[in-house]
């Protein structure tokens, strides 16, 4: 929900999650072209030891919302001038078996890390219960770096407007990104306070929020308070603290499986190759086609959702045609995005790609740009991606590109996406000359009219649109209808039910008006997100296995609203 492993609520927040997310994040998540962001860049160096000179604590102060952050920085010694660094990631948030890569005859392992969810006793002085899942965990430059999802839940008889959790942390901790909540730690105290959309937890009711870590010596979650009282913390047996697990090896092959389909009745036996008339997506038949389904999360963040059997139920229990995979390109510096592990991304992505090119759905390969937000950062990685991928895949129907996720943090069109997009199409189009090409739009693909205004000049272009029902309401759906109108060829690759954070409550009411709105043009649409985290736009509850075949009660109440929605339009 990435989501990342890919938020901001409209006008009252700064402009981070994975949902989808399904995320993770993230589950990417935004307000309207007037909000605003503001970055800071945190040092990846260590800070230099200071102990001998000043004993006093070091107070870093990040207050974030999930997929788009502020972070200001507060320290009571004063900084020096100008900081040494060796690299730098911009502070936000949002989010295991492998597959097959080029190579011949040699097998291949890929690290995950190990998502354990620890039981937490409720503390009677309390009565609230803290209930902590370990999302990923790796080593970086010698410093333990790991990833935490955090599950208030309150039992107190009474509800709350607002929340404070404190944890006792090592020295040295430091947190990289973080969601959901304003982080403060001072010495071994780390201090999360609510944001200003999710202080309210009913009485029986929870509240979650996320981080990511970098710790000089290992991590587990300890003695911790929720509004001043005592809370039970601790692991499960199955939580080792082990860095990595790591999977069964997978045997590499070169071509990807013939389609599963003897009747020919799957989505791309039926409609083919897909094309781009005026506005309109159509089949190859020249018809009006139009594609539904769901958005993984981050693919390393959840590996697991990456599956045939969660697949073919997608395809056949929810009546969906399409998968998005959401590959992370750099998530605030996370061990599992892309520019950290190339190897593993591709691994996953292209087990994702061969499984829908096996069960005869459609497939859209997104470059989850997220952070940073202007595309042009990872112009040569893409341009290098890309030509990798169009020519592995350029024979099949079933691959849509997406080649920049949500351009933000100013990325402007003329100035950055189009130009960016000029020099990636080209390399898609040298090895597969007419395939279905997605491209985001500024402001968290929000901005669809400045692209009508001045399009890309290729064939089987599309642009790419994303809302959270609950946040983006009338004012993005008469930019969309204005498009409409114009002739923009727009694909919603990404949207949710709930407020732009990836979090608070689902409007379906709202989220009923836009789906009826893109069924009326015809519009294309994924949901965010196909993922078990513990966030609203997750379709299925932490607890829930990824192994498809579910049950009621393995769906969010997202999961259940949306496949219904699915399986009876």
């Amino acid at each position: 929900m990435k989501r990342s492993p890919k938020g901001i609520l409209a006008s009252l927040l700064c402009a981070v999650m994975l949902c989808g997310c399904a995320g993770q994040e993230r589950s990417s998540r935004q307000t309207d072209s007037q909000s605003s962001q503001v970055a800071a860049v945190i040092s990846d160096e260590e800070t230099p030891d200071t102990s001998s000179e000043d004993t006093t604590p070091v107070t870093t102060t990040f207050t974030t919302t999930l997929y788009s952050s502020t972070f200001p920085i507060t320290n009571s010694q004063e900084a020096p001038e100008e900081a040494p660094t060796t690299e730098t990631t911009t502070a936000a948030a949002t989010s295991n078996q492998v597959s097959q890569p080029e190579e011949t005859s040699s097998t291949a392992a890929t690290t995950y890390a190990a998502a354990t969810t620890a039981a937490v006793t409720k503390p009677e002085s309390s009565g609230f219960s803290l209930n902590w899942k370990l999302s990923s965990t790796w080593e970086e430059n010698g410093k333990k770096c790991g990833g935490y999802e955090v599950t208030i839940t309150n039992n107190s008889g009474s509800p709350v407007s607002s929340w404070t959790v404190e944890v006792t942390v090592p020295n040295g901790f430091e947190i990289t990104s973080g969601w959901n909540g304003k982080y403060t730690i001072s010495g071994t105290k780390m201090t999360v306070k609510n944001e200003s959309y999710n202080g309210e937890i009913s009485n029986g009711g929870t509240a979650g929020f996320g981080f990511n870590y970098r710790s000089p010596t290992d991590f587990k979650p300890g003695k911790a308070t929720v509004n001043g009282n005592a809370a039970a913390a601790g692991t499960s047996s199955g939580d080792t603290g082990s860095p990595q697990s790591t999977t069964a090896a997978a045997t590499i092959v070169t071509v990807p499986p013939a389609p599963e389909d003897p009747k020919g009745s799957t989505p791309v036996a039926t409609h083919g190759h897909l094309s781009v008339k005026g506005s309109q997506l159509v089949d190859k038949n020249g018809n009006g086609y139009q594609l539904r389904g769901m958005s993984t999360h981050g693919i390393t963040w959840f590996p697991d959702f990456v599956n045939e059997n969660a697949f073919r139920t997608l395809r056949d229990d929810w009546n969906t045609n399409v998968v998005r995979l959401a590959m992370y390109v750099d998530e605030w510096g996370n061990g599992q995005c892309y520019m950290k592990n190339k190897d593993g991304s591709r691994q996953l992505l292209d087990k994702g790609v061969d499984i829908c090119l096996k069960l005869g759905m459609y497939v859209i390969i997104d470059w989850h740009v997220l952070n940073p937000g202007d595309p042009t950062a990872y112009t040569d990685e893409a341009i290098e991606f890309f030509n990798e991928v169009s020519k592995k895949y350029a024979d099949y129907p079933n691959i849509i590109y997406e080649i920049v996720n949500e351009p933000n943090g100013g990325a402007s069109w003329s100035g950055s996406i189009k130009p960016y997009a000029e020099k990636i199409i080209p390399v898609i189009r040298k090895n597969d000359k007419d395939a279905v090409i997605i491209v985001g739009t500024p402001t968290w693909s929000q901005d669809i009219d400045q692209a009508m205004n001045d399009p890309l000049k290729y064939d089987n272009i599309m642009y790419a649109l994303h809302f959270y029902a609950a946040t983006h309401t009338d004012w993005l759906r008469e930019r969309t209808e204005k498009c409409v109108a114009g002739g923009l060829p727009i694909f919603v690759s990404e949207f949710g039910c709930c407020d732009a954070s990836g979090g608070g409550s689902n409007d379906f009411a709202q989220a009923e008006k836009w789906l009826n709105l893109l069924d009326k043009y015809g519009i294309s649409y994924c949901n965010w997100s196909l993922a078990n985290k513990a966030e609203t736009c997750s379709a299925f509850k932490p607890s829930a296995s990824a192994n498809g075949n579910w049950s009621d009660s393995d769906y969010s109440e997202v999961g259940a609203w949306i496949r219904k929605w699915f399986r009876n339009h």
